[in-house]
């Protein structure tokens, strides 16, 4: 049976635009093509031999090669600033998007980002990125904007994929 789906129009807060992403490409990373849901059902088990978690090298560089331009830009850039280096969004995006403005910016490398997470699922049978994504605190203890860092044993796997190193 063939579902369709009607789209929505859905004011969001730009706070928020992170979450409703992650949350939009976990739902559709849970479905095959047909629109069932796919929870249940990972494409890789851990007992496949690999971890659900980490990330080994040849993950990595798989997932680099397998990446889209936009999504290189932001490998790339992380790679270039490894820990102990914040990166946050707005920098990441204007690199990878320099000639959107500031707000269509954030919000594609947010749908980048968030493919990417569907993909490290649903690809590569990963619970988690290989970098790390948090939200900055401010200084009255409220969340901020989203910041990565990129550990640096996965900087140099992504330098090397790049043929940068």
């Amino acid at each position: 049976m063939e579902t369709t789906d009607r789209i929505h129009n859905l004011p969001v807060p730009e706070r928020f635009l992170p979450l409703m992403t992650r949350t939009l490409a976990d739902a559709y990373g849970d479905e095959d093509a047909s629109g069932n849901n796919q929870t249940d059902t990972p494409q890789k088990s851990p007992l496949e031999g690999g971890s659900e978690v980490e990330w080994t090298k040849d993950e990595v560089v798989r997932a680099y090669r397998e990446a889209t331009p936009a999504l290189r830009a932001a490998f790339d850039y992380l790679a270039d600033h490894p820990e102990p280096e914040i990166v946050k969004t707005l920098e990441l995006a204007r690199t990878v998007y320099p000639n959107d403005n500031d707000v269509d910016a954030r919000n594609r490398l947010y749908g980048v980002l968030g493919g990417f997470g569907a993909k490290a699922v649903n690809w590569y049978g990963k619970k988690k990125w290989f970098f790390f994504a948090d939200r900055e605190r401010m200084g009255d203890g409220s969340a901020g904007r989203m910041v990565y860092v990129m550990p640096a044993d996965k900087s140099a796997w992504l330098r090397e994929a790049s043929g940068r190193e």
